[in-house]
Protein backbone atom coordinates (compact mmCIF):
# COMPACT_ATOMS: atom_id res chain seq x y z
CA UNK A 1 0.00 0.00 0.00
CA UNK A 2 2.83 2.40 0.83
CA UNK A 3 4.56 1.68 -2.50
CA UNK A 4 1.33 2.40 -4.37
CA UNK A 5 0.96 5.69 -2.53
CA UNK A 6 4.57 6.68 -3.28
CA UNK A 7 4.20 5.80 -6.98
CA UNK A 8 0.90 7.70 -7.19
CA UNK A 9 2.43 10.72 -5.45
CA UNK A 10 5.40 10.67 -7.85
CA UNK A 11 3.12 10.39 -10.88
CA UNK A 12 0.94 13.29 -9.75
CA UNK A 13 4.02 15.31 -8.87
CA UNK A 14 5.55 14.79 -12.34
CA UNK A 15 2.21 15.48 -14.05
CA UNK A 16 1.80 18.64 -11.96
CA UNK A 17 5.31 19.81 -12.84
CA UNK A 18 4.64 19.22 -16.55
CA UNK A 19 1.31 21.05 -16.39
CA UNK A 20 2.85 23.94 -14.49
CA UNK A 21 5.66 24.17 -17.04
CA UNK A 22 3.21 24.01 -19.96
CA UNK A 23 0.67 26.46 -18.54
CA UNK A 24 3.41 28.99 -17.83
CA UNK A 25 4.72 28.79 -21.36
CA UNK A 26 4.52 31.94 -23.43
CA UNK A 27 4.76 30.04 -26.73
CA UNK A 28 1.96 30.84 -29.17
CA UNK A 29 1.65 28.48 -32.12
CA UNK A 30 1.34 30.08 -35.54
CA UNK A 31 -0.92 28.41 -38.10
CA UNK A 32 -1.69 28.84 -41.77
CA UNK A 33 -3.79 27.04 -44.37
CA UNK A 34 -3.07 27.33 -48.08
CA UNK A 35 -4.84 25.85 -51.10
CA UNK A 36 -3.36 25.31 -54.54
CA UNK A 37 -4.81 24.09 -57.81
CA UNK A 38 -3.08 22.11 -60.52
CA UNK A 39 -4.21 20.80 -63.90
CA UNK A 40 -2.77 17.96 -65.96
CA UNK A 41 -3.48 16.60 -69.45
CA UNK A 42 -3.99 13.03 -68.24
CA UNK A 43 -6.82 10.89 -66.93
CA UNK A 44 -7.70 11.19 -63.23
CA UNK A 45 -6.94 7.49 -62.66
CA UNK A 46 -3.41 8.17 -63.92
CA UNK A 47 -2.82 11.37 -61.94
CA UNK A 48 -4.31 10.40 -58.56
CA UNK A 49 -1.75 7.66 -57.72
CA UNK A 50 1.05 10.24 -58.07
CA UNK A 51 -0.05 11.69 -54.72
CA UNK A 52 0.45 8.46 -52.76
CA UNK A 53 3.59 7.74 -50.72
CA UNK A 54 5.16 5.55 -53.40
CA UNK A 55 3.61 7.35 -56.38
CA UNK A 56 5.32 10.59 -55.44
CA UNK A 57 8.68 8.93 -56.15
CA UNK A 58 7.95 9.37 -59.87
CA UNK A 59 8.10 13.15 -59.76
CA UNK A 60 9.52 14.40 -56.45
CA UNK A 61 13.29 14.54 -56.46
CA UNK A 62 14.85 12.93 -53.36
CA UNK A 63 11.44 11.65 -52.18
CA UNK A 64 12.20 8.36 -50.45
CA UNK A 65 9.53 7.35 -47.94
CA UNK A 66 10.31 4.58 -45.50
CA UNK A 67 7.10 2.61 -45.02
CA UNK A 68 6.73 1.71 -41.34
CA UNK A 69 3.29 0.09 -41.26
CA UNK A 70 1.79 -1.81 -43.00
CA UNK A 71 4.66 -2.86 -45.23
CA UNK A 72 2.64 -5.20 -47.46
CA UNK A 73 0.59 -2.55 -49.32
CA UNK A 74 1.43 0.50 -51.43
CA UNK A 75 -1.01 2.77 -49.58
CA UNK A 76 -3.90 2.41 -47.12
CA UNK A 77 -5.70 4.48 -44.54
CA UNK A 78 -3.73 4.16 -41.32
CA UNK A 79 -0.40 3.70 -43.12
CA UNK A 80 2.59 5.25 -41.35
CA UNK A 81 5.80 6.23 -43.12
CA UNK A 82 8.83 8.44 -42.54
CA UNK A 83 10.77 10.90 -44.65
CA UNK A 84 13.92 12.88 -43.99
CA UNK A 85 13.48 16.54 -44.89
CA UNK A 86 16.06 18.23 -42.70
CA UNK A 87 14.37 16.60 -39.72
CA UNK A 88 12.41 13.37 -39.63
CA UNK A 89 8.77 13.69 -40.70
CA UNK A 90 6.34 11.00 -39.57
CA UNK A 91 3.36 10.71 -41.92
CA UNK A 92 0.01 9.01 -41.36
CA UNK A 93 -2.44 8.40 -44.18
CA UNK A 94 -5.65 9.51 -42.49
CA UNK A 95 -7.90 9.03 -45.50
CA UNK A 96 -7.47 7.08 -48.69
CA UNK A 97 -10.49 6.96 -50.98
CA UNK A 98 -9.53 5.92 -54.54
CA UNK A 99 -13.10 6.06 -55.94
CA UNK A 100 -13.32 9.69 -54.79
CA UNK A 101 -9.68 10.34 -55.81
CA UNK A 102 -8.94 11.70 -52.34
CA UNK A 103 -5.94 11.17 -50.06
CA UNK A 104 -5.19 13.00 -46.80
CA UNK A 105 -2.18 12.94 -44.50
CA UNK A 106 -1.16 14.15 -41.06
CA UNK A 107 2.55 14.87 -40.76
CA UNK A 108 4.60 15.55 -37.63
CA UNK A 109 8.09 17.02 -37.68
CA UNK A 110 8.83 16.49 -33.99
CA UNK A 111 9.34 19.75 -32.16
CA UNK A 112 8.93 21.79 -35.36
CA UNK A 113 5.47 21.57 -36.90
CA UNK A 114 2.34 19.58 -37.62
CA UNK A 115 0.96 19.52 -41.13
CA UNK A 116 -2.32 18.30 -42.60
CA UNK A 117 -2.53 17.72 -46.35
CA UNK A 118 -5.55 16.87 -48.44
CA UNK A 119 -5.30 16.11 -52.15
CA UNK A 120 -8.47 15.86 -54.26
CA UNK A 121 -8.36 14.96 -57.93
CA UNK A 122 -11.28 15.50 -60.27
CA UNK A 123 -11.76 14.48 -63.88
CA UNK A 124 -12.14 17.58 -66.03
CA UNK A 125 -12.59 15.52 -69.19
CA UNK A 126 -11.40 12.14 -70.46
CA UNK A 127 -7.76 13.27 -70.51
CA UNK A 128 -7.73 16.15 -68.05
CA UNK A 129 -7.44 16.23 -64.27
CA UNK A 130 -7.86 19.09 -61.85
CA UNK A 131 -6.10 18.72 -58.49
CA UNK A 132 -6.82 20.69 -55.34
CA UNK A 133 -4.19 20.57 -52.60
CA UNK A 134 -4.98 21.98 -49.16
CA UNK A 135 -2.14 22.28 -46.65
CA UNK A 136 -2.48 23.35 -43.02
CA UNK A 137 0.61 24.00 -40.92
CA UNK A 138 0.89 24.57 -37.17
CA UNK A 139 4.18 25.57 -35.57
CA UNK A 140 5.30 23.63 -32.50
CA UNK A 141 8.29 25.84 -31.73
CA UNK A 142 9.82 29.15 -32.73
CA UNK A 143 11.48 27.30 -35.64
CA UNK A 144 8.11 25.94 -36.76
CA UNK A 145 6.49 29.35 -36.38
CA UNK A 146 9.23 30.87 -38.54
CA UNK A 147 8.46 28.33 -41.29
CA UNK A 148 4.73 29.03 -41.00
CA UNK A 149 5.39 32.77 -41.14
CA UNK A 150 7.30 32.45 -44.42
CA UNK A 151 4.56 30.42 -46.11
CA UNK A 152 2.64 33.32 -47.58
CA UNK A 153 0.48 33.09 -50.73
CA UNK A 154 3.47 33.78 -53.01
CA UNK A 155 5.62 31.07 -51.39
CA UNK A 156 2.80 28.54 -51.63
CA UNK A 157 2.12 29.48 -55.26
CA UNK A 158 5.81 28.85 -55.97
CA UNK A 159 5.55 25.42 -54.32
CA UNK A 160 2.47 24.58 -56.41
CA UNK A 161 4.22 25.80 -59.59
CA UNK A 162 7.08 23.41 -58.79
CA UNK A 163 4.62 20.53 -58.33
CA UNK A 164 2.89 21.47 -61.62
CA UNK A 165 6.21 21.44 -63.47
CA UNK A 166 7.57 18.27 -61.86
CA UNK A 167 4.40 16.22 -62.31
CA UNK A 168 3.87 17.57 -65.84
CA UNK A 169 7.45 16.67 -66.77
CA UNK A 170 6.99 13.15 -65.39
CA UNK A 171 3.72 12.66 -67.31
CA UNK A 172 5.31 13.94 -70.54
CA UNK A 173 8.49 11.85 -70.19
CA UNK A 174 6.47 8.74 -69.46
CA UNK A 175 4.33 9.39 -72.54
CA UNK A 176 1.24 9.63 -70.33
CA UNK A 177 0.20 13.23 -70.91
CA UNK A 178 -2.49 13.56 -73.56
CA UNK A 179 -3.04 16.65 -75.70
CA UNK A 180 -6.02 18.69 -74.51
Amino acid sequence: MTNTFVVAALMFGVAGAVLAQTSGSTFQAAAVTRTGRLQFPAAVDTVFPLFTPLGERHWAQDWNPEIVYPKDVDVAAGMVFRTQEGVEHVWTVVRYDPPAHLVAYNVVAQGVLVRQIEVRCRAAGANSTEVTVTDSYIGLSPEGNAFVGKLDEAAYAKKMAHWQQAIGAYLASAGIAKPQ
